[in-house]
């Protein structure tokens, strides 16, 4: 399965002239030069130019282009730098995020972005295009064990995703004891996260309480909910179960939650009273391996 880019190699006309644009423009850094080719890393982007005596002399009539990432409060900064090399700009920007379209000195179709993928997904969503679209659901997180140096962002996380239903912030408050983890349970019980690049989209605890094992805590960073994070923390929670020896879980469920977890094929066996608010039910559900 392709991993990503590994490399990418440009022809250019002039091995010195690209060669500070690259490195003094764009700010790549060298790694190693030879008198034909040079190698820098952007990022963590292997990237190679080599001279050869048949490039292009002008830009491509095509919109096929690199586009190369920045931090968004470094993008000024870095566009000013492109555009007072000299830089040629082929194409005004119009999408979503910061971009700068230009051409380096053999004219190959650059771009400065800032933003990512989900950024551009998610703008979709909130502003579809004239033309209909397809959306199609995206794994590209790792699901590891928590450690007590996470404890703090996991319970701030859990209360933001507890946030995303329709309650009162009096009854949200009254809740954060509850929604918290401790130290003793990250180091005794199985809690896993979801974790990418920018940081963890949601966690999973099992712990068995009176007796009860139980699926204790689910929760996605409202980013996130509907993208596929909570299905597959819940099957991965349902393998670390197996792994402890258990049959089944248990949970008491959030009525707003309760369809998701129908979904996954837990099925409701009764109602459990809430502590703190008292004319409020909570489906208690079994999920069975």
């Amino acid at each position: 399965m392709i991993r990503g880019i590994n490399h990418v190699t440009f022809s250019v006309s002039a091995l010195e002239r690209s060669f500070n644009f690259y490195r003094d423009v764009l700010g790549f850094k060298p790694l190693m030069r030879s008198a034909k080719s040079a190698y820098f890393l952007a990022g963590d982007l292997w990237f190679c130019i080599e001279e050869d005596a048949s490039v292009r002399r002008e830009a491509l009539p095509e919109y096929t282009h690199v586009a190369f990432s920045v931090a968004r409060d470094r993008f000024a900064q870095t566009a000013n730098r492109i555009v007072e090399s000299g830089a040629r700009i082929f194409k005004e920007n119009k999408s979503e995020g910061d971009s700068l379209y230009f051409l380096d000195p053999d004219g190959h179709k650059l771009e400065l972005h800032a933003g990512s993928w989900r950024s551009r997904v998610e703008h979709a969503h909130c502003h579809p295009w004239g033309s209909p679209l397809e959306f199609f659901p995206v794994e590209d997180f790792s699901i590891e064990r928590s450690r007590v140096a996470d404890r703090d962002v996991l319970n701030a996380l859990a209360f933001r995703s507890k946030c995303y239903w329709p309650y009162s912030l009096e009854y949200l408050t009254q809740c954060i004891p509850s929604l918290h983890l401790t130290d003793e349970d990250i180091e005794q019980w199985p809690v896993y996260m979801a974790r990418d690049g920018e940081g963890i989209l949601g966690f999973f605890a099992l712990k068995t309480l009176k007796g009860e094992d139980r699926l204790d805590h689910l929760w996605v960073d409202p980013r996130f909910i509907g993208k596929g994070v909570g299905r597959l923390l819940f099957a991965r929670a349902a393998e670390e179960a197996k792994g402890l020896g258990w049959k089944q879980f248990r949970l008491a469920a959030d009525p707003f939650a309760e369809p998701f977890y129908l979904r996954r094929g837990a099925v409701r066996i009764g109602l459990v009273q809430s502590r703190i608010k008292p004319d409020l039910y909570l489906p208690h559900m079994e999920y069975r391996f």
